[in-house]
């Protein structure tokens, strides 16, 4: 059999790189697998993704010109026909959204094919907060319309949060038996840790480790995260500890230089993301701060995984997927709230920093091991 995967986000964003391409990678490892087909727009980074591409995966590129413009729906429809002329019998195809899932279903027709709901977040929500589309307007209600029908349409969908998985199960009641989660999951190999280059990366960086206490940020400063809350936090944490710094770690320096511009103890850096465990492991405390907005309620950052998996506890804002949940109950780190003591927070943490690496790494190999989750996928090849 084939697997066909379309997605209309930017190949080389870096949630392709370390999320769908080693999914795409996993299924490709069954014997039941023939080929695997990633059918994807690229707006820039230019190769970049090659570098991550898992064997036997065959990508088929279309150039992204913005969301209204007539060329990049002119790529997706001749992706959509890419895999109609792919697709075999029985071929299994999976949309990482429901714009997605509606162009693979011709293909899923002509060879009487599975097709998978990768359910990533709500796209309706997304564009409304980007600004894309209005929320409310003709767009946005033929985006939810649309939403609605992959989920009933779906012979299977895999859910990013439970929390994901309960709103899906309660809006369509007919997609309830379909639903498995699958959060965004680390690569293992981000638990371990290298000595040497942690230390590289403290001298680059002119960090002491016994001295100075580091708040991590890593990730996108699109509109559902905070960086104007990551920068007040970071003030009132330098007022609680005059040692602390910021470390960010992003792919928009543009945006972190503008947000953070002046700020003492504030570092800006772009790292690709097979060094981002060496960041990481600098730091002492991760940050996730979003506002509460169904984008955030429902969503899986990598970073939450990443940081637990690096030993780094986490400050994280209430209604943020199942992380608040899980910082709680496994006590790996700690809700913003606001009468939280944030200068008893870095304390804490200071005070017990190989317990919280503990738990961190143990909450990540039992929840966020990519590996956890090979038997979803197998089975996602089994289904009739």
């Amino acid at each position: 059999m084939r697997v066909l995967y379309l997605t209309i986000d930017n190949v080389n964003d870096n949630v392709i790189l370390a999320q769908t391409l080693p999914f795409l990678g996993r299924l490709a490892t069954f014997p039941e697998v023939e080929a695997v087909h990633l059918y994807a727009l690229r707006k820039e980074g230019g190769e970049r993704f090659r570098d991550y591409l898992p064997a036997r995966v065959h990508v088929h590129l279309r150039e992204n010109h913005g969301l209204w413009s007539p060329r990049t729906w002119g790529s997706l429809a001749r992706l959509a026909w890419a895999a109609w002329r792919t697709t075999t019998p029985g071929a299994l195809c999976i949309g990482r959204n429901p714009v997605c899932l509606a162009c693979l279903l011709p293909a899923a027709r002509r060879a009487s094919g599975r097709l998978v709901l990768d359910y990533r977040g709500l796209l309706s929500e997304e564009y409304a907060l980007q600004g894309k589309v209005a929320r409310g307007g003709t767009a946005h209600r033929l985006l939810r319309r649309l939403e609605g029908w992959a989920l009933r349409r779906a012979d299977r969908v895999l859910c990013v949060s439970y929390r994901l998985a309960t709103r899906a199960r309660r809006w369509q009641p007919q997609a309830a038996g379909k639903l498995a989660v699958v959060p965004c999951a680390c690569d293992p190999g981000v638990a371990r840790r290298d000595e040497g280059a942690v230390e590289a990366v403290r001298r680059d960086l002119s960090l002491e480790a016994n001295r100075d206490f580091v708040l991590v940020y890593a990730g996108s400063l699109s509109a559902w995260n905070r960086p104007a809350l990551i920068r007040d936090l970071f003030r009132a944490a330098a007022a609680a500890r005059p040692s602390v710094k910021l470390l960010v770690l992003t792919g928009d320096l543009a945006r972190a230089e503008e947000v953070f511009a002046g700020e003492p103890g504030v570092l800006l850096r772009t790292v690709p993301h097979a060094a981002i465990r060496a960041y990481l492991a600098v730091g002492d405390l991760g940050l996730l701060l979003r506002d509460s907005h169904p984008v955030n309620r429902v969503a899986s950052p990598v970073k939450f995984a990443e940081y637990l998996a690096c030993g780094i506890p986490v400050l994280v804002s209430p209604g943020v997927g199942d992380c608040a949940g899980i910082v709680e109950r496994e006590r790996v780190g700690f809700v913003l709230r606001p009468d939280s003591p944030l200068g008893a927070i870095l304390a804490r943490v200071a005070a017990d920093r190989a317990g919280y690496a503990s738990r961190g790494r143990e909450t990540a190999r039992r929840l966020f091991d990519a590996d956890r989750y090979q038997d979803i996928y197998r089975e996602l090849v089994k289904i009739r």
